[in-house]
C-alpha cells in the first residue's frame, strides 16, 4: 500500500484538486502551507493550483 499522500505535494491528488476548488470559489490570491515546502513542491503545487503556493516559513523569513 503507498502512502496516502504524494512527496510531490504533500496531499494527495484528490485534496490538491479540493483546495485548488476551494481558491477559485474564495478567489485566493496565493496557497500559504505551515509546513515547510521544498523548491519541488512549491512549483509542483503553484502548478495544481493555478496560484502560488509558499510556505509560511519562506513568508516569515523574508521579514
Amino acid at each position: 500500500m503507498g502512502l496516502p499522500y504524494s512527496s510531490r505535494t504533500l496531499l494527495s491528488y484528490g485534496k490538491v484538486r479540493e483546495v485548488a476548488q476551494a481558491c477559485d470559489q474564495a478567489s485566493a490570491d496565493a496557497v500559504i502551507f505551515v509546513t515547510s515546502l521544498t523548491e519541488r513542491q512549491q512549483r509542483t503545487l503553484t502548478a495544481m493550483l493555478g496560484r502560488p503556493a509558499v510556505s509560511l516559513s519562506d513568508i516569515l523569513a523574508a521579514d
